[in-house]
């Protein structure tokens, strides 16, 4: 159970402007920023993170009113849009891609509205399938490889994994990258126009602390046996050595948190193992790795908090939450699997997220 401390302020100052401060194509709009109605920028494990940001479209354009973004303004298919959120006076970046579509809304008796929809560098790698062979490559060559064909520069870390052939079988890149990255147990991100790709288990944004009733305004959680196992199998031969194998794992990377496991708990009423098929591994090291990486998958999604807080840019997927004031059993540490930054009119900022614990507090 983390031990309460106090929470760092979203602000230096008690009342700060929230309002999103807005780059196009590299350059800051002061004007286009006073027109937003609404933004939302959501990202998640796997990467592609999204924009949607609407905009008031009425209003005195060169003398004369009406429309503000009409064809041939400042934002069109293709613009660049780099969004930063919190304080004004020392924003930071939530999310930096390209419009890929235009939507406009209009009804009687309220002003016209345009929705810009955007999407980060990843867009590239999810528009078109494909079917390829990498021969005799490690999973760090295969992204380099990927990487390039979508002009990006790729950081992997120390990503590991063995040197063998990989099949992208009519697969879009990005659903390539995700198969392949999740037999290693890692994800990948936008950061700063880099594709970044790091195991769950050495990723690191930061830790937040957030106190229910305070910076946590509204919390649901749940902590649910129906999706563990007591233990990870996985079967195959080794063509090289001509023997067959099998291995078990009970997990080896469960993350942040402390407490009783969902595995723990739930051996306490009934064994269950699970094996992995069909499966494809040359030698029983690889099978570990797989079944190592599925057992901790599983573990990890034992317990569930979706909450909402006072808009916080620091709050994004990867950073560890130390959750403090919801009871005991759950008063815990919790990674961020899922974060939604909204703005709007009525409610400010906000910063919605799903985080997740293999781990259920002690009483």
């Amino acid at each position: 159970m983390p031990v309460a401390t106090p929470e760092t302020p979203v602000a230096q100052r008690a009342a700060y402007s929230a309002r999103p401060t807005l780059l196009i194509d590299g350059t800051r709009s002061d004007a286009v920023a006073e027109m937003v109605r609404s933004c939302v920028v959501r990202e998640a494990e796997g990467g592609l993170s999204s924009l949607v940001l609407t905009l008031s479209d009425w209003g005195v354009n060169q003398g004369s009113i009406g429309h503000l973004f009409d064809a041939g303004g400042e934002i069109e298919l293709g613009t660049r849009l780099k969004l930063y959120f919190g304080e004004t006076s020392s924003p930071r970046a939530v999310f930096d891609g390209e419009v890929h579509a235009i939507e406009a809304h209009a009804s009687t008796g309220t002003p016209p509205e345009i929705v810009f929809l955007a999407e980060d560098k990843l867009f590239a790698a999810r528009l078109a399938r494909r079917s390829a062979v990498y021969v005799d490559q490690s999973p760090t060559d295969v992204v380099n490889t990927i990487a390039e064909r979508l002009g990006l520069q790729a950081d992997t870390g120390d990503l590991g994994g063995a040197v063998g052939t990989w099949a992208q079988f009519n697969e879009s890149d990005l659903a390539f990258l995700r198969r392949l990255l999740s037999r290693l147990d890692c994800d990948l991100q936008i950061s700063d126009e880099q594709l970044q790709v790091r195991r769950i288990s050495d990723r690191d944004r930061g830790s937040l602390n957030l106190s229910l009733y305070s910076q946590l305004q509204q919390v649901r959680v749940i902590a649910d046996l129906a999706g563990q196992a007591t233990a990870v199998t996985a079967s195959g031969f080794d063509l090289a050595a001509g023997t067959a194998f099998t291995v078990e794992s009970t997990g080896s990377a469960a993350g942040p948190g402390s407490g009783s496991s969902g595995a723990d708990l739930l051996a306490g009423l009934r064994s269950r193992s699970e094996h992995l098929t069909p499966l494809a591994c040359a030698n029983e090291t690889e099978a570990r790795a797989l079944a190592d990486a599925a057992f901790d998958q599983r573990a990890r999604r034992f317990v569930r908090l979706h909450g909402s807080t006072e808009g916080n840019a620091s709050l994004r997927v990867g950073t560890t939450l130390n959750i403090d004031g919801i009871a005991r059993r759950f008063d815990n540490s919790y990674a961020v699997v899922e974060a939604t930054h909204r703005y709007d009119l009525i409610s400010g900022y906000q910063t919605d997220f799903v985080a997740q614990s293999a781990w259920l507090a002690a009483p």
